[in-house]
């Protein structure tokens, strides 16, 4: 099923397919967004220097310029454009690199047009959602980047390790070395940060607020916040009205 238009969002596509490019323009056009494309990444920074994106879609692998250095060069330029990388089947990895040198998020080919528009649409409605939440440095450690950047999302380790070609084992191992914590733990550690945030800064109910932050019921979201914070959701935010935390 087709979104509704989203407005003059604008968008640049960077992709050496043309026919790809092409397919992207056809399903962003047609949900209401400006798109405008480039064929590599030399071509990409030119016009992000010229033209003002709100996001720009990225391909990992291109000639000239692959993407992760494209990434680097538009971040050097503080070009405010969200980014979202373009990967092929063995480029997870890659993207979560990128992820930890700015990018928002990636999209793995290939994708159907609901897919594209959603993921799109996410990383915009969250840029403005977020305001002037400032986000924090993704970790060294690739497998805590990648559970740090899609917390909400992630129900498992089996998650985890069909992203980044991993045993669930192996990435038990990493989160235990890296943190000292369980994937568990750390699972809900970057969950209740985000909640933590959404409790202090907006009017948002706690059933939403369990709901935003990736816990499958009310319940289970109040019960690990009161065992982890020492209070109830609901009590938090009363106290950080009462006493909010110095800045």
């Amino acid at each position: 099923m087709q979104t509704q238009p989203t407005g003059e969002h604008t968008i640049l596509i960077v992709d050496d397919d043309d026919l790809f490019l092409q397919y992207c323009k056809r399903v962003l056009s047609d949900s209401g967004m400006l798109v405008d494309l480039a064929g590599d990444g030399l071509q990409a920074l030119e016009k992000s220097q010229t033209n003002s994106y709100e996001l720009i879609l990225l391909d990992v692998s291109m000639p000239y310029m692959d993407g992760i250095e494209c990434l680097q060069r538009l971040k050097k330029t503080e070009s405010a454009a969200l980014v979202i990388m373009v990967t092929g089947g063995g480029d997870v990895s890659t993207a979560v690199e990128a992820m930890k040198l700015g990018a928002v998020d990636y999209i793995q080919k290939p994708f159907g047009p609901d897919n594209l528009r959603s993921r799109i649409e996410e990383a915009l409605e969250k840029k403005k959602r977020e305001g002037g939440e400032e986000s924090e440095p993704l970790s060294r450690d690739p497998v805590v980047a990648y559970i740090q950047k899609n917390a909400t999302q992630i129900n498992s380790r089996k998650d985890v390790a069909e992203a980044l070609g991993l045993s669930m084992d192996q990435v038990s191992s990493r989160v235990q070395t890296a943190t000292g914590q369980s994937f568990r733990q750390l699972l809900h550690t970057f969950r209740l940060k985000r909640a933590v945030h959404l409790l202090e800064t907006t009017e948002m109910d706690i059933a939403g607020i369990a709901e935003e932050t990736g816990f499958a019921t009310v319940q289970h979201f109040s019960r690990v916040f009161s065992i982890v914070k020492g209070v109830s959701p609901r009590k938090h935010r009363q106290q950080s009205r009462i006493d909010p935390p110095a800045e």
